[in-house]
């Protein structure tokens, strides 16, 4: 299980360390998301062909955990740049649980078809917001779009019986290590008053 209060910690305190970071925007964001969701896809497609016996080359359970836990990094800091909170964009049970009954392939398939979405929802919020139009609708259809692709991640993490929580975390220590950032997922404090951005 996520703790989506202490992600958005770790992730808004590990952003204040992480040159550049003022130059991620809402598309950077977005497009973030695809990226790392097609790399969940392709880690999939990667371990279907070692299972399956097929010639090439071939990842891991531990691979695709690591997958998840990007995307789902991904996805918190695209939630925090659109003014999301932590739980807001939390799935229905009906929809996480409808998720988890197809085979991974099939999920791994949503899983491209919910990010496509976020993807064109984005970019109509984009559009309001340069014609500085009613950002209210389009802001809301990314955030079901969200909640769509954490359910996809969901299934396909609930169905490889990996825990997403534990991926999240792994995933998290392992990048603010390999890039030398002190914050760690599981000993973030909360930053300074007003620093998260949906406060």
């Amino acid at each position: 299980m996520i703790d989506f209060e202490q992600l958005r910690i770790a992730n808004v305190v590990r952003q204040m360390e992480w040159p550049g970071n003022e130059e991620a925007d809402l598309a950077f964001r977005a497009l973030e998301v695809a990226d790392e969701a097609g790399e969940v896809m392709g880690a999939i497609k990667k371990l279907e062909r070692a299972r399956r016996g097929i010639a090439g080359s071939t990842l891991d359970l531990q691979d695709v955990a690591e997958e998840l836990g990007d995307t789902m990094i991904a996805l918190d800091l695209l939630a925090n740049e659109i003014k999301c909170g932590p739980d807001e964009f939390a799935p229905s049970v009906e929809l996480q649980a409808s998720q988890s009954v197809q085979p991974v392939m099939e999920q791994a398939l949503i899983l491209d078809n919910m990010v496509g979405d976020l993807s064109f929802a984005a970019f109509l919020l984009l559009a309001a917001m340069s014609a500085e139009g009613d950002e209210l609708k389009p802001r809301e259809h990314v955030i079901q779009c969200m909640s769509r692709v954490l359910a996809s991640l969901s299934g396909i993490s609930e169905t490889l019986g990996i825990d997403l929580g534990q991926a999240v975390a792994a995933k998290f220590n392992k990048t603010s290590e390999r890039y030398g950032m002190a914050t760690r997922f599981e000993t973030a404090r909360r930053p300074p008053s007003g620093a998260l951005r949906n406060d």
